[in-house]
């Protein structure tokens, strides 16, 4: 776009229709698709923000980071805060430069005296050029942008990790300043599917997954045995973004129009830069998946594309650099930290995204509900200890444990309180898979289809059906 400041001017007034209309939700667009949804989802991911801070919010793209923003301006009204002095932006494709002409220069309508703005800049990480330089500059010398509270939204996990650097000192001492927005949890899919029909049983600790409480909770849940199994599979194949959601909540495939989204998230947006055609991504992309639950060779998956390992460790990079895949990396042995020169596993964010080359060609293979389900059991263990934890996104802090006779534990993390977790999606017997948790430190619990068996003593392992699990655990 361009700096003239009339123009800028004009498309403001079309970005912020509350300033003139207190109609203005009834016919947003965002907020009506919501509505008509049938959903009653509310991320709440940008609640209690504190006055004069400076805010990132993170997460894919099409997870509903803009609807989020939206309903932040419905609730700032509804407490009081003046329609004009919330100003958002959608800075897709501007330059940094632009940013200091939107606040500096632009004619603004006028608050009242002592009023300080809210400004929501809605996918920040598009600009061109060095923005975050720029937020810095007027954090620094624009008294009023100053005092805002300040929302940047954005798609790259590099560019939010270095902004967060230049910002330092200039975001305010609130905490929780770093924000997440991922494809909604287990237990959220269930409450939109089953609204008053959901279990009531609560959260588990995540430091409480294998204690007399979590046995209890898991038999609590038995009654509801035949209805979570169902929603988990069901989960598994729609994923937890929201319009995926809603297409499950209706009784509808996953829409085609959604699916090209997803598809065009990954080649024109993560991929970008990518020197590959798009036939040539989406195989990429189909050998990338059928490593999940297994280990990433990138030699491999290059000989077996004809193309070369650094290609594919660059599209690897490209993907979770835009929060669409993240790696689990072998535990070392003495701390929680990756261990050196080993293979990683990796993981999609969201089914969606794994089923993606499936969902656009029947001919490419789908991904087995087995392995599904643990990669969800892996997004549900990091969306809850980033819930709780925001700025252990851009760390490793899950990992998979190689044991000395090469036997893999799928899910080990400090914040799990001495527990393991392993994907055994059984329906019958499955004591001799526990007998690598077993032998280890750790306390185990084997991911099961509809088993459910806490009567083992001490540290020895449950079985614990994937739904129950997941249910309990997951945001």
């Amino acid at each position: 776009m361009g700096t003239k400041l009339g123009q800028l001017a004009q498309e403001l007034a079309t970005q912020n229709p509350w300033w003139r209309d207190p109609r203005w939700r009834t016919r947003d667009l965002d907020l009506l698709e919501v509505e008509n949804s049938g959903l009653s989802y509310r991320s709440g991911v940008l609640s209690d923000l504190s006055p004069g801070c400076l805010y990132l919010l993170r997460g894919p793209r099409l997870v509903g980071k803009t609807v989020a923003i939206k309903q932040l301006v419905e609730d700032l009204i509804t407490a009081g805060v003046p329609p004009t002095a919330i100003v958002r932006a959608a800075v897709d494709g501007w330059s940094a430069r632009d940013l200091r002409s939107l606040t500096q220069n632009t004619a603004l309508p006028r608050v009242p005296s002592g009023q300080p703005r809210y400004w929501l800049l809605d996918e920040v990480t598009s600009v061109t050029g060095d923005w975050a330089t720029q937020v810095k500059w007027m954090r620094d010398n624009d008294s009023e942008f100053r005092s805002s509270t300040v929302v940047l939204t954005g798609s790259s996990a590099t560019g939010l990790t270095e902004a967060s650097g230049q910002l330092a000192g200039r975001r305010g001492g609130a905490s929780n300043l770093d924000r997440t927005l991922m494809p909604m949890g287990f237990r959220t899919f269930v409450q939109q599917m089953q609204g008053p029909e959901t279990p009531p049983q609560p959260q588990l600790p995540l430091t409480g997954l294998h204690s007399p409480a979590a046995a209890a909770a898991y038999q609590d849940l038995l009654p509801w045995l035949g209805d979570l199994v169902p929603l988990w599979e069901q989960y598994l194949s729609y994923g937890g973004y929201p319009l995926a959601v809603a297409a499950a909540h209706q009784g509808r495939q996953i829409p085609g129009g959604f699916v090209e989204d997803i598809f065009n998230i990954v080649a024109n947006d993560a991929f970008v830069a990518s020197r590959l055609g798009a036939a040539k991504e989406m195989a990429l992309l189909e050998r990338l998946w059928e490593t999940i639950s297994s280990f990433a060779n990138m030699t491999k998956v290059a000989d077996d594309l004809d193309i070369q390992t650094d290609a594919v460790t660059r599209h690897v990079e490209y993907l979770r650099d835009s929060y669409l895949l993240w790696q689990c990396p072998q535990k070392g042995d003495r701390m929680w930290a990756g261990r050196p020169k080993t293979q990683d596993k990796i993981y999609a964010v969201d089914p969606i995204v794994a089923r993606l080359p499936h969902l656009r060609n029947a001919g490419r293979q789908d991904i087995d509900p087995t392995v599904l389900s643990e990669m969800q059991l892996g997004n549900a263990i990091r969306r809850r200890v980033v819930a709780e934890q925001p700025h252990l996104l851009s760390d490793d802090f899950l990992f998979h444990k190689r044991t000395p006779t090469r036997k893999e534990i799928d899910f080990v993390c400090d914040h799990l309180g001495g527990v393991a977790i392993e994907g055994k999606y059984t329906e019958g017997s499955w004591r001799s898979k526990a007998a690598t948790v077993n032998a280890s430190e750790w306390a185990g619990i084997l991911a099961t289809r509809n088993v459910l068996d806490t009567s083992s003593g001490g540290d020895r392992a449950w079985a614990v059906p994937a739904a129950f699990l997941a249910f309990l655990l997951d945001t």
